[in-house]
């Protein structure tokens, strides 16, 4: 939806290290955080952003001097548990989506629960459509969630057809474009992306029961902190 460039992106356990994700998160506006993450309600410090090879941020390292993300203007924490807190225990400030407000970020979407891998996607997309039409933060989270909680098994058939009539189309556009060219590494990447999207749509297909995703505990799990 935004063009993000290849090195603004970090994919697979070649990248996504805590080191790549720190200079990243010091050198981008808005940053999306689609990965694993755990909160620990006995150690609320160790809570963390799983990584790659094992490595991980923990909520005590976000909260340390060392991590100061001032420029952060917006963070989306697509993982599950990012603002699971227990008031007796961590005072609701112990969580991962506070440690990147301790840390400079105006602003952070997060997660109250463990979350469904497919309905968090369809969730952010529709996050971000909204953004992209105008609206701010609390605006967007609220219309992300009632389409979430209204939507059907036909409204992803839609965008799983979308994606095929798409890929069909790419392959057809292969040879217009010289091997050497720039044109034929921006086919490819775009082709080689929607080829994925299907492989793993089809997975979704054969796995997925559960729809309309109208149970509160898919649209009602994330919540916006900082500013509108």
């Amino acid at each position: 939806m935004y063009n993000i460039p290849p090195e603004n992106r970090l994919i697979g356990s070649s990248q996504a290290t805590s080191k790549n994700y720190r200079q990243l998160a010091q050198q981008v506006q808005v940053l999306h955080s689609c990965h694993h993450a755990q909160s620990r309600l006995d150690n609320p410090l160790e809570s963390q952003l799983k990584l790659a090879h094992g490595s991980s941020i923990t909520l005590g390292q976000l909260m340390t001097p060392s991590w100061r993300l001032p420029q952060l203007i917006e963070v989306f924490l697509s993982c599950c548990e990012t603002n699971l807190g227990i008031p007796s225990l961590t005072d609701d400030i112990l969580t991962l989506s506070t440690g990147f407000l301790c840390a400079g970020a105006k602003s952070v979407v997060s997660t109250l629960w463990s979350v469904n891998d497919l309905a968090t996607a369809l969730f952010s997309i529709f996050y971000y459509q909204q953004r992209q039409q105008g609206k701010n933060r609390p605006e967007a989270l609220q219309q992300a969630q009632i389409q979430l909680r209204e939507f059907t098994k036909l409204d992803l058939n839609k965008i799983f057809h979308e994606v095929e009539v798409r890929e069909k189309e790419l392959i057809r556009n292969r040879k217009q474009y010289p091997s050497d060219s720039i044109e034929y590494e921006q086919w490819k990447h775009e082709y080689n992306m929607y080829a994925k999207l299907n492989k793993r749509i089809i997975e979704i297909e054969k796995s997925t029961q559960q729809f309309p995703f109208s149970d509160p505990r898919y649209w009602a799990a994330f919540i916006c902190h900082g500013l509108r």
